[in-house]
Parts: C-alpha cells; sequence; structure tokens
C-alpha cells in the first residue's frame, strides 16, 4: 500500500474495541477535540459569567423569562437562590439559609397573572415573579402543599422527592385561571399615589397581583401595568409596580384609586395539592409508585404521559380527559437513573443514563415505536463504553443537535462533559467540570462544581484566560498488513488561526507519542488569501446574537518522518495555544513495507520450558 487517505472524521470517540478495529477516522481517546462536519476541531473555551464566585458550587441553574420575552437568570450558590443583574452584571441574593448540597428545581409558568419562576426543594417553595426577581414568596403551607421537587405542565403541579413519601407521586389542583382562583380589587383608595401599597399583601403573604390600573384623581392620568413591572400613565408619566409586595410608585402626586386582580396559588391552585373527601376533577391528587421502595429521581413528560424514573424501574402516568380515572402503571423493570438530573424531555423523547445495571451504564432514548403507537427505549450511541464516568451528581441538557453530560473521572466531583451528536451518532470528551446547565439564545453556560462561578460554557477560544488543554488520539493503524513497515510522509489539511499551533505525534507499536512535526498558523503554507469567520459560540450554527467571532485560514502542508520499522502506528494532535484549530484530512504515504515479522521491541529468546515455569532452559528449542 502506498498511501492511507482520511477525507473526512465523521465517528467521534471509539472507546471499547481495541484501538486497531475501530473506524479509521476516529479517535481512540481525546480531550476537548469535538467532530463536526466531516473534520475534528478544537472545543471552544469558557467565559466568566457575571462575577467570580468564591468557594463552593454552583448546584442549579435556570433561564426564566419576562411577559416581553426577555430571559432571567436564577441559581443556587451554596445556601442562596441569586438572581443575576444584568445592569451591575453581578449575582445579587434572593433566598439565603438554604442548605449547601440541597437540591433545588426550578419551574418556570405563565397565567395570566403573570409570569413566574417556582423553587421547589424539601427545604420550602418559593414564588418569584420575573419582573420583580429579588422579591418572592414563601408558598409552604402545611394543610395545602409539600416540599419536594416539582415541576409544573398543562396547569398543574406534577411534585414526587418529599423526603416522607420519596415513592409517592402528587398533583396539584389544576389552575382554572379565572375568578374562581383570581380576586378582582376595584377603585382601592391612595392617599399619595406618588408612592404606596396595595392592601391585597395584609391579607395574605402568599398574594400576588396583577393587571393594575391606577388612576389619579387630581390630573385624571391613567397608569396602566404592562406586567413587566411598569406603569405607563396616559399623559406620559411613568410608575413602577412590585408584583410580589404590592409596592408601587409613579411620578405623579395626590390621591388616586387603583383596579387590580390578585391570586394564591395554595388557593385551587399549582401549589396546591388538597382535594375533597370524594375527589373531584380538577382537584389535587397522590398515586403510589412504591415498586422496590426506591426514592422517584425525576418526573418527565412524554406525548401526554408522565414518565417517574427511580433508580431500577419506571412507572407511566396517563391522566384521563375528565381527570378522575388515571392510569398508572410500572413501565419498566430494567431502567433506572442515578440521581434527579441524569434524564432530560428532548423533542425525539427521553434521553437518560440508564445505570440499571450499576456496570454497565448505557445512553438511553425512549421513544416511540416507528412501527406503533407504543413507548419503547433504544440504546444510543454503542460503540461508547460509558462505564469508566461516575454518574452520581450527573446533570443532563439538551443543546442543538447535542445532548451534554457533566459527569465524574477519578473525582469526586463533576469533571467532564460527554458531547453527544445524536445526529452523527458520535461522542466527543470534554474536560469542564460542570454541576448544572442553563440555556439561553443559543449560549450555554454551566454552574461550577468547585466554585460558585457561572461561565459561558462552549464559548470563546480560551478556557477563562488559559489556553484548553487538549489532545486528539486517533486509531492504529496497520495499513493493510501486519508486515513491518515504515513511514516517509504525512499530509494535512484543516483550517487554523494565525496565533494558534497544533503539534502532531506519531506512536508505534505503543510507544510513547513523538513530536514529528507543528503545523503553524504563521506558516508559509496558511492559504492568507481564502480567510473564514468563526463564531465564538460552539453550540449555535451561526454566530448567535451578533456573538464575537474570529478569522482563520486553510492550511495544507507535509510533515517528512524518519521511523524505525513498525507494526502499526498512531497519530495524535495538540493545539496547546489559544486560539481555534480544526483537521479534515490526513495522507500518509511513501510507506515501505518490510518482511513480516513481530516488533522488535517482542522479538524475545523464549528460553522457557514447555510449561512456562523454567527460564534459562539450555535444551530449549527457541
Amino acid at each position: 500500500m502506498d498511501q492511507k487517505l482520511n477525507e473526512a472524521f465523521v465517528s467521534g470517540t471509539h472507546n471499547i474495541l481495541n484501538d486497531e478495529l475501530i473506524p479509521q477516522d476516529a479517535s481512540s481517546g481525546s480531550q476537548n477535540w469535538r467532530t463536526i462536519d466531516g473534520e475534528i476541531e478544537l472545543m471552544r473555551g469558557r467565559d466568566l459569567f457575571g462575577d467570580e464566585g468564591g468557594a463552593g458550587s454552583v448546584e442549579e441553574l435556570h433561564s426564566g423569562f419576562k411577559a416581553d420575552g426577555s430571559a432571567v437568570y436564577f441559581g443556587k450558590f451554596g445556601t442562596e437562590i441569586k438572581t443575576y443583574n444584568t445592569s451591575t452584571e453581578v449575582w445579587d441574593s434572593v433566598i439565603t439559609g438554604l442548605t449547601v448540597d440541597e437540591d433545588v428545581v426550578f419551574s418556570n409558568y405563565q397565567s395570566l397573572a403573570g409570569t413566574f419562576v417556582y423553587v421547589f426543594s424539601r427545604e420550602g417553595l418559593w414564588k418569584i415573579h420575573t419582573a420583580n426577581p429579588t422579591s418572592f414568596a414563601d408558598m409552604y403551607d402545611s394543610t395545602k402543599n409539600f416540599k419536594g421537587y416539582g415541576f409544573i405542565d398543562t396547569g398543574r403541579t406534577r411534585l414526587a422527592g418529599r423526603e416522607d413519601d420519596p415513592t409517592g407521586l402528587y398533583g396539584s389542583y389544576i389552575d382554572a385561571q379565572d375568578s374562581s382562583v383570581y380576586t378582582a380589587v376595584s377603585t382601592e383608595a391612595q392617599a399619595d399615589v406618588s408612592t404606596g401599597t396595595l392592601v391585597f399583601k395584609a391579607g395574605g403573604a402568599k398574594r400576588t397581583c396583577f393587571g393594575v390600573v391606577l388612576t389619579v384623581t387630581t390630573s385624571g392620568q391613567v397608569f396602566t401595568d404592562d406586567y413587566n413591572g411598569v406603569l405607563t400613565g396616559d399623559a406620559g408619566g411613568t410608575g413602577t409596580i412590585n408584583y410580589m409586595t404590592g409596592a408601587f410608585t409613579t411620578d405623579d402626586t395626590g390621591a388616586g384609586t387603583v383596579d387590580y386582580q390578585h391570586e394564591d396559588a395554595t388557593d385551587k391552585g399549582v401549589l396546591d395539592f388538597s382535594k375533597s373527601a370524594t375527589r373531584l376533577a380538577g382537584e389535587g391528587f397522590v398515586v403510589r409508585q412504591d415498586l422496590n421502595g426506591d426514592a422517584i429521581q425525576t418526573i418527565i413528560p412524554l406525548e401526554g404521559r408522565y414518565y417517574s424514573i427511580k433508580k431500577t424501574s419506571a412507572y407511566e402516568f396517563t391522566s384521563d380527559t375528565a381527570d378522575v380515572n388515571p392510569s398508572n402503571e410500572v413501565y419498566r423493570t430494567d431502567i433506572g437513573i442515578p440521581s434527579r438530573k441524569a434524564a432530560i424531555g428532548t423533542g425525539s423523547g427521553i434521553v437518560f443514563i440508564n445505570t440499571a445495571n450499576p456496570d454497565k451504564p448505557i445512553l438511553t432514548i425512549l421513544e416511540r415505536n416507528p412501527v406503533g403507537d407504543n413507548i419503547v427505549p433504544r440504546e444510543l450511541v454503542k460503540h461508547f463504553d460509558f462505564s469508566p464516568y461516575n454518574y452520581d451528581n450527573a446533570s443532563i441538557e439538551t443543546h442543538n443537535r447535542y445532548i451534554m453530560i457533566a459527569c465524574a473521572k477519578d473525582s469526586t466531583v463533576n469533571n467532564r462533559v460527554l458531547v453527544v451528536d445524536l445526529q452523527a451518532n458520535t461522542v466527543d470528551v470534554s474536560t469542564y467540570g460542570v454541576n448544572a446547565f442553563m440555556k439561553d439564545d443559543g449560549v450555554l453556560y454551566s454552574g461550577d462544581p468547585s466554585s460558585e462561578s457561572v461561565y459561558k460554557t462552549f464559548n470563546g477560544f480560551d478556557d477563562d484566560g488559559s489556553s484548553i488543554e487538549n489532545y486528539w488520539e486517533g486509531a492504529a493503524e496497520r495499513f493493510g498488513t501486519n508486515a513491518l513497515k515504515k513511514v516517509k510522509k504525512i499530509r494535512l489539511q484543516g483550517k487554523i488561526e494565525p496565533d494558534q499551533i497544533i503539534q502532531v505525534y506519531a506512536s508505534y507499536d505503543n510507544n510513547d507519542p513523538t513530536l514529528v512535526g507543528t503545523i503553524r498558523g504563521d506558516g508559509d503554507y496558511i492559504d492568507i488569501e481564502s480567510p473564514t469567520t468563526v463564531g465564538a459560540n460552539m453550540i449555535g450554527e451561526d454566530i448567535v446574537g451578533g456573538g464575537a467571532s474570529t478569522t482563520i485560514y486553510p492550511f495544507f502542508m507535509e510533515i517528512k518522518l524518519r521511523t524505525s520499522k513498525f507494526r502499526k502506528m498512531k497519530l495524535k494532535f495538540v493545539a496547546p495555544e489559544i486560539g481555534y484549530a480544526s483537521i479534515n484530512y490526513t495522507n500518509i504515504f511513501d510507506i515501505w513495507t518490510y518482511e513480516d515479522k513481530l516488533p522488535s521491541k517482542y522479538r524475545l529468546k523464549q528460553n522457557v520450558s514447555l510449561d512456562g515455569t523454567t527460564t534459562n532452559n539450555a535444551d530449549s528449542e527457541f
């Protein structure tokens, strides 16, 4: 064979079979390189988002939204719930005094009463209006609801994970969003419209208001609420309203009256789990999911059904149209997840890391059977071994074509992200530490497991100012024969940023890799007349939100080799500087073939007895 040509990289990492048996474009092991559109490229880096946090961890992140669609970010940092202040670019405290390691779940809910983020945990329940993100109401009421992990879907909360009942699935009232749950107030008197507080809060600390219309008696100006916390006067005046506290301001003066509505989500709303002695449609409920006694880890909706995934089994729960006769059945006894965030709903189905057999974790999807209407599990990326990683604190997020799986390897905290491309059926490995993900407007954010810092992740071309630690190691190539051979030349093609370099290593017959050449971003072989632009965000298909970009250039170059005789050869790439790098073509050629012998390192005189127990046997025939 005169040459070995690889014109595309499409296989990702293969770590189950011997490196001689995997596809020749595959990686036998890599860190912070990804397979994308026929090439391998250095993964993007991380950029600090907000203020740098001290020791601790970020245990959860969440993106809510205001009525105008703008994002509001929240997170659990150690013992606090915080929200991101876009003006100061720091994380402001909202709820304090929580337990460091206690999980929380954030859930968005939009109704006629406004846009909210609810916070569920075993320590309490809280309601935040996104227009006033630093204000909150404590919603726990032992006669109406429960502490646990919930989410709101189709106007009802589903909750599990109660400390006192880990195998119960609970449901709240269905929020009617009408006068049965909303209370209207007319012409409430206010002595001075320049500043004041609506009286609804005095009647119940859990109440929130909406639909505020303030009329100034003296000037006749009418201020209308825009559901984003702003009061706009018909004579040009401005003001504010805090829906959580009822506090308001305007730039007018004098007496006035206010019309508005208020609600209490614990009164026939999404935080009212009560029910009549004979339960009626639309009221709260509880069903038992007690198989094996292990806790419900998470509940995820799929095509009108709700799948409760435990450590060793899963249940399928379906409400009937009349909401009086639900179905609650054991779905499977051969699937399970190790932690609450180890599963996620996607447009294709529920993706989760199945650890029902802890010795053989499997990435699995629950999806519709293509030849029927039932939901069936299917194993994903079978060529990747998930067992070297620990998923006790796993966090999974989906973004565009990718499934991101934060996990740990030889560490007590998460220090790996498995980047799974479901379209291309590939897995690549990043070494970033992530406790929690959040996504918004094409940007992926991550909470750090070793500090109270948040990062824009897979964003930019450096790791918060440092170069990105990386390597890519290929398959072992025998060039179609076990005979010994030598190689004289390698040609490589790709794209690179001027300040970056790519070190090219080769190893022979399992020896340590040796540097054989370097691709320089400022080399004479760079095609400076054919520049292209790439965005700083790795995830988006385009440059997202007008974000940063950089100019890169194609290269096509050749490295001459001087090798001893070998049986198999591997290439390895390392990009040690800050900047973009990719490779889309390799051609190993000028191959000289010799005798069919073992490599010299293995050709040892076997001066042993036939039973293999005696060495230096003078009578040996070898």
